[in-house]
């Protein structure tokens, strides 16, 4: 679970801003439904299930979503996907020349079970909370450290510093942080441009599994437009067809059935359209793999037969959705943290809101964060205060984020109303335009 991500000096953000997923106290609506707890070694406050950010076009809600991305892609793939020397892909807040030489900076505080994995059948299953960040710039990591808390006392487990002026490395191990002469060979093994935490792991460090795995499985992050559905074709291998047509159907979407089989790989099957280089480059490489043959079933008005049609004869939202069904069960059922970027980019606004009811369950641990323009979700009542969100550019023309519960907002409030009147910010600035300036 998520409770808190924090980010300095990345792409459209200057100065540290800070997403906040703990319920607040203040706030009493909802808290059963829209936020859950978990046991712990400490006693920690209720997690918000959902947090909805707002703003204009460019005022940076993407470099929010954009940081996490790289704060993931950088713990997971960086590793086994760059070179010794090749140059990290950070990217400064340009705009200000303090900054454009400065380290971009990421802290993420999290739970995570004792044991993952098999381990967790048998071991401890409470939550232990951790705090990882580490400072980087194109060269190298200049700065990573790792704090737990499985007894709500701080066990610092290691941290690692660039010393600019010796030119190396000073690494500090806690006493709670175990592997002996091994952390020696993983301090090591370390690359400039990696972290210390990905080469660990990568050595069978025991320990920081569960760390690495929160990053790896737990966190999933989605750009505007949404990924091929090869997750929900894999979900469709293994599981009945039933969890994916309830989802369907649950979107209000005239689906009656769903038709999926692998199938040899045939060039007929290929558009006729297709340039003829690239259809005898497809024909080379797909030649005597198998293919997905999906179908979506329609019974006909007088309920005698089921009418099969072919994906492309479907509407767009319905491929969306399909596309979507996957990734939305996985995330339930592997209480998954899942960031979107413009989710109406891609589904329609009452499919986000009935989503978003379906996440508000007792018994859910899965948590939602989505960047929007849909308005009508502040005036649905299914959002506590605190679970609203907003970024807009400061006169520096960098990005600042802020909560809902920074104004004085009252129960019953209209939200909507308000914030398109400009109450909170984070709109678009129009200047009225004269036609005839120029005449």
């Amino acid at each position: 679970m998520l409770l808190r991500f924090s980010v300095e000096n990345f792409r459209s953000i200057a100065e540290k801003q800070t997403l906040d997923l703990v319920a607040s106290n203040y706030f009493k609506e909802l808290l059963n439904i829209n936020s859950f707890s978990v046991e712990s070694g400490e006693k920690l406050p209720r997690i918000l299930r959902s947090t909805a950010i707002y703003g204009p076009n460019a005022a940076g809600k993407s470099s929010l979503v954009h940081s996490m991305a790289f704060v993931r892609w950088l713990i997971v793939e960086s590793l086994k996907r760059t070179q010794i020397d090749e140059p990290i892909d950070v990217a400064p807040f340009r705009l200000s020349s303090s900054f454009r030489d400065k380290d971009s900076s990421f802290e993420i505080v999290f739970l995570e079970k004792n044991e993952t994995g098999e381990k967790a059948k048998e071991g401890d299953q409470r939550f232990v909370r951790y705090q990882y960040g580490f400072r980087v710039n194109m060269r190298r990591i200049t700065e990573e450290w790792l704090i737990a808390y499985p007894n709500s006392r701080p066990q610092g487990w290691f941290h690692r510093a660039f010393d600019a002026d010796k030119g190396a490395y000073r690494y500090d191990f806690g006493t709670a942080f175990k592997g002996g002469r091994l952390r020696e060979d993983w301090k090591n093994q370390t690359r400039d441009n990696a972290l210390f935490l990905s080469t660990a792991v990568q050595l069978n460090n025991e320990q920081l599994k569960p760390v690495f795995f929160w990053f790896s499985k737990r966190l999933k992050v989605l750009r505007p437009e949404l990924p091929p559905p090869s997750r929900t074709f894999r979900r469709l291998e293994s599981d009945p067809e039933e969890k994916i047509l309830s989802f369907m159907k649950d979107m209000d979407l005239s689906i009656d059935g769903i038709s999926f089989v692998k199938r040899p790989f045939s060039p007929e099957r290929l558009p006729k359209h297709l340039p003829s280089e690239l259809r005898e480059e497809m024909i080379r490489e797909m030649s005597g793999k198998e293919v997905p043959d999906l179908k979506f079933l329609h019974a006909d008005p007088e309920g005698k037969e089921s009418i099969p049609f072919d994906p492309g004869d479907e509407s767009e939202g319905t491929r969306n959705l399909f596309s979507f069904s996957g990734l939305w069960l996985d995330m339930l059922e592997k209480e998954q943290i899942l960031v979107i970027d413009e989710i109406d980019t891609s589904l329609h606004p009452l499919v986000v809101r009935r989503l978003i009811e379906r996440l508000h369950c007792a018994g859910c641990q899965a948590q939602l964060i989505f960047t929007t323009h849909d308005s009508s979700l502040l005036a649905s009542g299914i959002l506590r205060r605190d679970q609203i969100w907003f970024v807009e550019k400061n006169p520096r023309k960098a990005t600042e984020l802020y909560p809902l519960s920074d104004f004085s907002v009252q129960k019953g409030e209209a939200l909507e109303k308000r914030y398109l009147s400009g109450r909170y910010g984070a709109i678009p600035f129009f200047r009225d335009l004269d036609l005839d300036e120029k005449k």
